[in-house]
């Protein structure tokens, strides 16, 4: 009479295949994860780098605005590098006035333009004042 070995109740644990399927299952969740924190990564710098943008136009704005009205001058772009997260980045502030300056007015609306550059998309905080005599 062949003999049966009948299945152990005291073998326990996991076979090979259930292991694998496990792994898998949680590399593909850890994965969207990963993906999920890149996303909220770049979003977070994207609002860093405008808040720094609308930092640059209101301190260059208070800078114009304490001047006296026949000293405000000047219409060529500067360039504004701050440091953040471990690199430069640079902002060019653009000064446009309206009426144009040598114009005989009491007032002159000015309108600072903060443009910065980032993953090959272009972003502008516009500043706009009134400042008479």
């Amino acid at each position: 009479m062949p003999v049966t070995k009948s299945p152990s109740t005291d073998e326990r644990g996991f076979t090979l295949l259930e292991v694998l399927v496990a792994v898998v299952i949680m590399a593909v969740g850890l994965l969207g994860m990963l993906q999920a924190v890149n996303v909220a990564t770049e979003y977070n710098l994207r609002n860093q780098l405008r808040d720094e943008a609308v930092r640059v136009g209101e301190n260059t704005m208070h800078e114009i605005r304490r001047l006296s009205f026949d000293n405000i001058t000047g219409s060529s772009p500067i360039t504004v590098t701050r440091s953040m997260r471990g690199f430069s980045k640079q902002f060019v502030v653009e000064r446009n006035y309206s009426p144009p300056l040598g114009t005989t007015s009491d007032w002159r609306q000015i309108i600072l333009s903060v443009r910065w550059d980032y993953r090959n998309a272009s972003y502008v905080h516009r500043v706009i004042t009134v400042k008479s005599r």
